[in-house]
């Protein structure tokens, strides 16, 4: 379990490289140099992911039905992992639509290739989350609703006799 949470913990610092890297396009620094840092991070943070879900995927669909504690935190690190790819994606679009924005003569550092995969990905886990919780949660004639609480004597007339209006 530790070892899947110190990968998405990767994910993250990868992401916020590549975030960082992808802040510079379009400004003054930007060149060649910028675009390839782009590449690597981007590629990096990819790799981290993949990495990650090789090792989530599994867990989740060996928990599906099982409502131990093990099964909670492997669909706790799952939302992690959701949410950083979300994030990516977004990051990846942002790129692409600065790369259009402010070209450079090179290859784009992120293709349509690698934004379909995220989303399938993404897909996927999200998926397996919900079929996670669908299949752990209890009958609904099982859950207890609370009573509604009414106050003795309140009325909402009398509302605001109950309030206190001064402080001295």
């Amino acid at each position: 379990m530790q070892a899947v949470k110190s990968l998405v913990h990767e994910c993250n610092a990868q992401l916020a490289l590549f975030r960082g890297a992808v802040q510079n396009i379009g400004t003054a620094s930007d060149g060649a140099a910028v675009r390839r840092e782009v590449e690597t991070t981007g590629r990096a943070c990819f790799k981290a992911c993949e990495a990650a879900r090789n090792s989530i995927l599994p867990q989740l669909r060996d928990a599906q039905g099982a409502e131990d504690a093990n099964a909670q935190e492997w669909s706790r690190v799952a939302s992690l992992l959701i949410g950083v790819v979300s994030m990516y994606l977004v990051e990846m679009r942002r790129c692409c639509a600065l790369e259009r924005t402010f070209p450079v003569p090179t290859e784009p550092c992120i293709t349509a290739n690698q934004i379909t995969a995220m989303e399938s990905l993404l897909e996927n886990m999200e998926n397996l989350i919900t079929v996670h919780f669908a299949t752990t949660e209890g009958a609904p004639e099982a859950k207890v609703t609370p009573r509604r609480r009414r106050g003795t004597s309140c009325r909402p007339q009398c509302m605001c006799s109950k309030l206190k209006t001064s402080y001295a």
